[in-house]
Parts: structure tokens; C-alpha cells; sequence
């Protein structure tokens, strides 16, 4: 179980991660929430960087927490779903490579819904193409790898309404492509150098371009191919 007052300041953040955490930020960067919950939010780097986009709570949901409803620097932190509230028409649930860890992600999708009103906004991020599956998907317990349409296709039968939903780190997807024959096991590794380091920023940079380029594509329905996928949705109806 994880210890909620372990420190995680002294961890180098990988580029890929960092770069994925700006990216996300940016779709919500002219919003501001009532309550966001982060689902599956492991050491809640990424969460707290949600509080400035929230004027009441954030939770963040991850099993591994020893404890359940406890409070760490402003963020509500809870180990189980079903303690989530209801979240009013003008929240937000942010799952990042969540439902390709989960069995049966039409069910969990609605498990989530469940908590979120009408009008509320879901942000998911997941891995993308299943012909780049391999021993490192299966390493990190995943189910699947997603295509746009199929991506889409379960969130519209979910009852959602899609604004956004396009691929990005075209960059990676090719070097995933290169590499796909080559045993890789394990997760993307610790990483040498600081946030601030020389070689962190360049390769950030360019994979924050990189997303960029996508999401310009995307506008005029050119979806070039990435590493990962992204949908911004609103809920329409109920599951």
C-alpha cells in the first residue's frame, strides 16, 4: 500500500511524463472547476497541479492509499470510487491511461459516469494502436491499446458528447513502430536528470510541439498517428 506522506520531490519525472501533464493541463487551461477528481492518481504529482483550476475540492482516487478520505496539501484523497460524491454539472474526472488497465472498460466508463452529472466534463487519455502491443503493454497489465474510432465508439455509447479526440506523440509512435520486434519489458524506466536539466527541457519541448502539431491537425480532421490518444468529453445522458 502506498504511504500517503512519502515524499516524491526528489524524484526525476520522466519527459514523457512531464510533457503529458503540461499537455492535459493546457485542454483545461480557460476553465475553472468546482471539483476535479483525478482517477487512478498514484503519488498526486499530477493533481497538484490541478489547484489552481478548482474553486471547492479535488479528490484523488487511487486503491493504493492506506487510508480513505484523508486531506494531503488541499487534495481529498480516497482509495475507492464508490466514496466519491456526485459531481455537479460544472466538475470534472480526469483519467489518464486508466481504462486499458480495466477488464471491461464499457462497465468501469459507467461506474465513473455514475459520479458525474450531466454537463460535466470527462478528460481520458489511454495508449493507442493495438498492432503496437507488446511485452512492455503486457508488463504494465494491459488489456488493450485504442484506436480513435474505437475510442470514440465507447464513449458515444456511453452517453457521452465527444468536443475533442485525437492522437498524440506522433513522434513516439514512430520510434514504438522501430522498436516493436525488440523485447521491452518493464515500465519507461528512472530517469537520470532533473526537471531542469538541459536534456529534460529539449525533450519535453519537443514533445509538447508535438502535441500541439496533433491537436492542429486534428481541427482540420487530420489525425496523424500517435503513441497516445485523447478525448475531452461532456455528459450528455446517463449510461
Amino acid at each position: 500500500m502506498m504511504d500517503l506522506t512519502e515524499k516524491t520531490a526528489n524524484i526525476n519525472r520522466h519527459p514523457w511524463e512531464l510533457s503529458r501533464s503540461h499537455c492535459i493541463i493546457r485542454q483545461i487551461n480557460n476553465h475553472t472547476f468546482t471539483t476535479i477528481a483525478d482517477i487512478d492518481a498514484g503519488d498526486r504529482f499530477f493533481t497538484t497541479k490541478l489547484l489552481p483550476f478548482v474553486t471547492d475540492t479535488i479528490y484523488a482516487v487511487d486503491t493504493a492509499y492506506v487510508d480513505t478520505n484523508t486531506k494531503f496539501d488541499g487534495i481529498h484523497c480516497i482509495n475507492s470510487i464508490s466514496e466519491l460524491p456526485e459531481l455537479n454539472d460544472n466538475s470534472a474526472i480526469i483519467m489518464m491511461d486508466v481504462l486499458e488497465h480495466v477488464s471491461d472498460d464499457a462497465v468501469f466508463l459507467c461506474v465513473i459516469l455514475d459520479k458525474l452529472s450531466s454537463g460535466g466534463t470527462l478528460l481520458i487519455t489511454v495508449p493507442a494502436m493495438q498492432f503496437l502491443f507488446s511485452d512492455h503493454d503486457t508488463f504494465l497489465h494491459h488489456y488493450r491499446r485504442y484506436s480513435r474510432k474505437q475510442l470514440l465508439t465507447l464513449l458515444q455509447k456511453s452517453g457521452l458528447i465527444v468536443e475533442k479526440c485525437h492522437y498524440f506523440f506522433f513522434s513516439l509512435f514512430f520510434i514504438r513502430l522501430l522498436t516493436l520486434r525488440k523485447k521491452h519489458i518493464g515500465g519507461i524506466g528512472e530517469w537520470r536528470f532533473s526537471e531542469y536539466h538541459t536534456i529534460t527541457r529539449i525533450i519535453r519541448f519537443v514533445l509538447n510541439a508535438d502535441f500541439f502539431f496533433c491537436a492542429l491537425f486534428a481541427r482540420f480532421r487530420i489525425y496523424l498517428p500517435g503513441l497516445s490518444l485523447l478525448a475531452v468529453c461532456k455528459k450528455d445522458a446517463q449510461c
